[in-house]
């Protein structure tokens, strides 16, 4: 059996996507051991996981795109902040490589000097992505800026023109900076910046129908398994049991974003209505929001008990709540500030599953059109409920870390 190491950004959206994967793993027989957020370290202790939190400089990172306005000046500050965290990801990845010789090594898909570490160790050395791949294609739309798939000539003319010009544009913005780190660290120059997320020999992608599709022009080394709801195990919550209306769940992003204007709103368009409105503030405390009638508002709370009993969801359009509404058929509304956040709210709204609004124009009157138009959509949502498959994600993904782990074997062997 073999001894798994495993890196993780600073984001719970990126380590619980890979649970049920370390789960199967260590059912497998094999030892892992996982460096994440230092809040994590207890969970994962306490499904029989070892590990340890990351470095205090990595483990209190955040994204720097929170007061950022338009797509683009938001993801080039996420660049920036992936940049920044470069240098102290490689230094601590190594070490822990040169403590514990594993056998394998996973990386998250957002910490390149941890790939670059794992690239230079030698070892065999997977990725995982819990969102959209960055990664150059033409067969559809380029990610993060939120386009709808085109189908027909118009559409393959637009994915091949865009496609070639956004890679020109990550490569104007980052290429030089990233091969500044790779010949720091003793790696060849790439031609692409898009390059360092496909150079792993393994690269997970938990994501799947009806959001995303394997992209022909991509390396056969990428796998997408389909998502993972997977969340930490939590007792019910006796408020969310003691409600007796329909549900309106409304959540904000666990690394700051600055959506709380998002809650507010819900809790103002739905405060006479028939719903009970559930705010989950995230990165922000629930003392900001002025309450309504009928309302809770937690930091965090059990989203599958909420959610087992929710008629609509809106959402700042994070992956993790997107796939666990996506998987229930409830329809959502959905409002993206940024990040991935706008191709999940137009492939939500292309699958049927829900309604893409403009967070910079909110107000209650508009929200509250929003809900009643996603509520209408539940048939829809259901039926795209149907083209999922998120109960055997980490099944896949196992399989395939399974399969480096006895190709690389026969390559020494031969060796």
């Amino acid at each position: 059996m073999a001894s798994i190491l495993v890196m993780t950004s600073p984001a719970r959206g990126h380590l619980y996507p890979l649970v049920e994967t370390l789960l199967e793993l260590r059912a497998h027989g094999h030892a892992v051991y996982v460096s994440t957020l230092s809040s994590e370290v207890a969970t994962l202790a306490d499904l029989g996981i070892d590990g340890c939190p990351l470095p205090t400089e990595l483990d209190e990172a955040e994204l720097a795109d929170a007061h950022t306005t338009g797509v683009i000046t938001g993801l080039m500050a996420v660049g920036d902040q992936l940049f920044a965290r470069c240098q102290a990801e490689y230094e601590h990845f190594s070490r822990l490589i040169a403590e514990r010789e594993p056998d394998l090594l996973l990386c998250d898909l957002t910490t390149p000097g941890a790939q670059m570490a794992a690239e230079r160790s030698g070892l065999p050395w997977a990725v995982w992505s819990p969102t959209y791949l960055p990664a150059f294609s033409t067969d559809g739309p380029p990610p993060l800026i939120g386009l709808p798939v085109k189908r027909g000539m118009v559409g393959r003319a637009r994915d091949f023109c865009l496609g070639h010009t956004a890679r020109r544009a990550l490569d104007l913005f980052a290429l030089r900076r990233g091969n500044e780190f790779r010949t720091r660290f003793g790696l060849a120059p790439i031609d692409h910046v898009d390059e360092q997320f496909v150079r792993a020999p393994l690269v997970l992608n938990f994501l799947g129908a009806p959001i995303e599709k394997q992209r022909r022009d991509w390396p056969a080394s990428v796998k997408l398994v389909g998502p993972s709801t997977w969340a930490p195990p939590s007792r019910p919550d006796p408020r969310i049991a003691a409600i007796d209306r329909p549900v309106a769940l409304v959540t904000c992003s666990t690394e700051m974003q600055n959506d709380g204007m998002l809650a507010q709103v819900t809790l103002d368009a739905l405060e006479h209505t028939g719903f009970h409105t559930v705010v989950t503030t995230g990165a922000m405390m629930p003392e900001i929001l002025r309450k309504a009638a009928h309302s809770t508002v937690m930091q965090f709370g059990p989203h599958d008990q909420i959610l087992d009993n929710a008629a609509v969801v809106v959402t700042h359009g994070g992956m993790g709540i997107t796939m666990k509404a996506l998987a229930r058929g409830i329809p959502m509304v959905i409002a993206p500030f940024g990040r991935d956040q706008h191709d999940t709210a137009q492939r939500v709204v292309t699958s049927g599953a829900g309604v893409r609004v403009d967070p910079r124009a909110l107000d209650a009157a508009g929200m509250h059109a929003a809900i009643m138009t996603a509520l209408g959509q539940r048939g829809r949502a259901r039926a795209a409920a149907t083209s999922m498959d998120a109960k055997n994600s980490g099944v896949r993904a196992a399989e395939h870390v399974e399969e480096l782990l006895r190709d690389r074997g026969e390559d020494r062997a031969v060796a």
